[in-house]
């Protein structure tokens, strides 16, 4: 009887595991389970940024259209749920075969194809992969060529972002948290960085799939890096119907946002109708409708209107404080 009872007992135990191969139902494959224990469970991800383009155009910044020219639109702006879990299921079974990324997530075959790229994420799918360089490029060059004073003595071998032109800073400030997002100082080019600006202001189309492509096997390359890309990963998944039924999930909040209260963070501030440099001096040229309607004014109403642009700075800058304690 003894014999038949342990007999009975093999058999069950074997039969549940044949049941529950799986890790929570993410990953069938062994390999692939100890792999995403070891190098993805615990990996961190990177914050989701959007841009908020009809901002920047309201006040009067130009990079919007250089933004339009690459057709990163629709990139830059996206907005949906994040589930972390398979997030980080897709990178740890993420591939690249024949030059397509490739992944496995919930029994669910993923492939970054052409349409994926187009339909999601609003690529063109031409260009040049400009993050790599390219022959002509001089790094110093077009670093001094994106500072409002080229002459400065600083480090050029450190290109800080803290004396760029105002667009230009925006333009480093999207790359790193959007474009090529990474965990480390978001005020320092990366070499990449300093190609792709080159690449907006010059009006040179990039393959974007690439960029974003190299971006992604890099992340799972360095057990450090942390996993980006999380809302547009999200809706490949949508795209290709994995289950999203009792997944862990959150919304991205306003934090996400890419406004008025980053504009603070790079030192800048709102005078007058125009963003400027708290450092730069107020000679801006005022045009005769301005200097009309400033003449017009009582004392009253521009004494209202400094402390209304005052006020706003406050609210701005407190905001952007409770938003870091956050």
């Amino acid at each position: 009887m003894a014999s038949s009872s342990s007999s009975r007992k093999r058999v069950k135990r074997m039969a549940t595991k044949q049941r529950d191969p799986d890790i929570d139902g993410w990953i069938s494959d062994r390999d692939a389970q100890e792999n995403f224990n070891d190098s993805f469970r615990n990996r961190k991800i990177i914050n989701h940024k959007k841009v908020e383009l009809p901002f920047f155009r309201n006040h009067d910044f130009t990079f919007p259209e250089l933004i339009s020219s690459q057709h990163l639109e629709t990139f830059v702006q996206l907005i949906g749920d994040i589930y972390p879990d398979l997030v980080r299921v897709f990178y740890a079974n993420l591939a690249c075969e024949d030059d397509l990324l490739t992944s496995r997530v919930k029994g669910v075959n993923i492939v970054l194809t052409t349409d994926v790229w187009t339909s999601i994420a609003g690529f063109r799918i031409s260009g040049i992969p400009a993050h790599r360089g390219f022959p002509g490029a001089n790094r110093l060059d077009i670093y001094q060529g994106c500072l409002r004073d080229p002459k400065a003595k600083r480090d050029y071998s450190i290109f800080r972002t803290g004396g760029m032109k105002k667009d230009e800073r925006v333009l480093a400030f999207l790359t790193a948290w959007i474009l090529v997002p990474r965990n480390g100082n978001h005020a320092q080019l990366t070499t990449e960085d300093v190609f792709l600006i080159h690449a907006f202001k010059s009006n040179i189309l990039v393959e974007w799939s690439k960029v974003v492509s190299d971006t992604m096997q890099k992340a799972i390359k360095l057990p450090n890096y942390p996993l980006p890309y999380v809302v547009f990963v999200c809706k490949v998944l949508e795209h290709y119907k994995v289950d999203f039924s009792g997944e862990a999930s959150n919304i991205p909040n306003h934090t996400s946002l890419i406004g008025a209260n980053a504009l603070h963070h790079m030192g800048m501030s709102f005078r007058g109708n125009t963003w400027c440099f708290k450092d730069e001096p107020d000679n801006d040229p005022v045009d005769a409708a301005d200097a009309s309607s400033s003449a017009t004014r009582t004392h009253y109403e521009q004494e209202m209107l400094r402390m209304v642009t005052t006020l706003f700075d406050q609210h701005q800058t407190w905001t952007t404080k409770l938003e870091s304690i956050v």
